[in-house]
């Protein structure tokens, strides 16, 4: 884990040198609230995360980001959380004050899953529970849009889809993100 965060920083490091050679290169960041209906537990899973990447030109960024995403559902005390974060890349098209990015983020997740399934005792003992975590490699295509609103921060809007090819994902699908990112440098 220490060998990431030094490489992060070498790489944060190096972007800053870059920037300050270039006029195209600019540090954003920020954080996102996210919600997502979850179809297999039929309830909606909610969460916090954000996003830091640099442009290496007008129309590309890389960065990392990282979510985490919760429901409780079934009134029972059953519960489902996924947290992921990963490297990404995207595509943006710039417009006036607008941009519109396509992407995609690489990485791993944790999911969490505890699901009480029979639970008829008058004693309130629960008869049955299932617990289930799982690490997996989740893939994450998405498209944003993002308003500029100053010079240093812009409101973002962001639908992805998180998904798992080795298939130890319990909980794939669709999640909205709503936030705000800054714009560190000019």
């Amino acid at each position: 884990m220490k060998r990431y965060i030094l490489l992060l920083a070498f790489v944060l490091f190096s972007l800053n040198i870059y920037s300050q050679n270039s006029h195209s290169g600019k540090l954003i960041g920020g954080m996102y609230l996210n919600a997502g209906y979850l179809n297999r537990i039929d309830d909606v899973a909610l969460g916090i995360g954000g996003k830091l990447s640099f442009g290496l030109c007008d129309y590309f960024r890389v960065g990392t980001e990282g979510y985490g995403s919760s429901a409780t559902y079934k009134k029972d005390g059953s519960f489902y959380s996924l947290g992921w974060g990963g490297l990404l890349g995207e595509f943006v098209y710039p417009y006036k004050k607008s941009s519109f990015i396509i992407g995609l983020t690489l990485g791993a997740g944790s999911n969490k899953q505890i699901e009480i399934v029979v639970d008829n005792n008058a004693s309130g003992v629960y008869d049955i529970v299932k617990w289930d975590k799982k690490q997996a490699f989740i893939t994450t295509p998405f498209i944003s849009y993002e308003y500029r609103i100053s010079s240093k921060a812009n409101l973002s809007a962001k639908i992805d889809y998180v998904m798992s090819p080795t298939g130890d994902i319990f909980n794939k699908g669709f999640r909205l993100y709503l936030g705000c990112l800054f714009n560190m440098m000019n």
